[in-house]
């Protein structure tokens, strides 16, 4: 495993202490397969396992592409939430899924507690529900509710896109969501939400996706 790692320099937007946290090399990630929810299987080494960038000094914990982006007031409610709290563990080593899930958590919690934005909370929540998935672990629904109900606030209050999820894309991804929860309903308005956007000749990857589930909504509808 130690090929497959490297150690990055960070420093922590809140206690200012530099760091060094394994990071996984890209080479060293091979997909199995995509789950209809964006959820990729990989062969091996899980780069989702070392996401989330978690201070060893003073706890801060953020996924990377949002660790220094944050705002004074966010600064101060996460001193606050941290003050006289004593970090008794380490990520910045070689993880295990276990390991993983707890940086997620950690994240999540924080990020409840600085008022991050509905998106951001809804992409931990959705990433710690496929960790659980891929721990076979049944809490994985809770996580994916936890995760529907953020990126429906989001969608509606939020400027498009969404991280990296474009406007067709969130309606997908809210129809599948309702669809694994057995939401069937919600599941084909967001799904027809997605087939008649404008812009789904921009993104007929999505498209043909969202025609895909909506007919597996179907089937589920028959059987139900």
């Amino acid at each position: 495993m130690s090929e497959a790692l490297y150690e990055k320099s960070i420093k922590c937007p809140i206690c200012n202490n530099s760091f060094s946290s394994k990071r996984l090399r890209a080479s060293a990630c091979r997909i199995e397969k995509r789950d209809e929810d964006f959820c990729t299987v990989y062969k091996g080494y899980n780069p989702m396992h070392y996401e989330v960038l978690v201070c060893p000094h003073c706890g801060y914990a953020a996924s990377e592409n949002s660790f220094d982006n944050l705002s004074s007031n966010e600064k101060n409610a996460v001193k606050e939430i941290l003050s006289g709290k004593v970090i008794n563990r380490s990520f910045c080593e070689e993880r295990t899924v276990n390991d993983a899930l707890d940086s997620f958590k950690l994240a999540l919690f924080i990020a409840e507690a600085r008022s991050a934005k509905d998106s951001i909370i809804a992409g931990l929540a959705l990433k710690l529900s496929w960790i659980y998935r891929e721990m076979k672990d049944e809490k994985e629904n809770d996580f994916l509710q936890y995760a529907l109900k953020y990126y429906k606030q989001a969608y509606d209050k939020e400027n498009l896109p969404l991280g990296n999820l474009d406007e067709i894309s969130v309606q997908y991804l809210l129809g599948e969501l309702s669809r694994r929860l057995s939401n069937l309903n919600d599941a084909v308005f967001w799904f027809n939400k997605a087939v008649s956007n404008p812009e789904r000749i921009k993104n007929p990857r999505i498209e043909k996706m969202a025609r895909e589930q909506w007919m597996v909504v179907k089937e589920q509808s028959r059987k139900v």
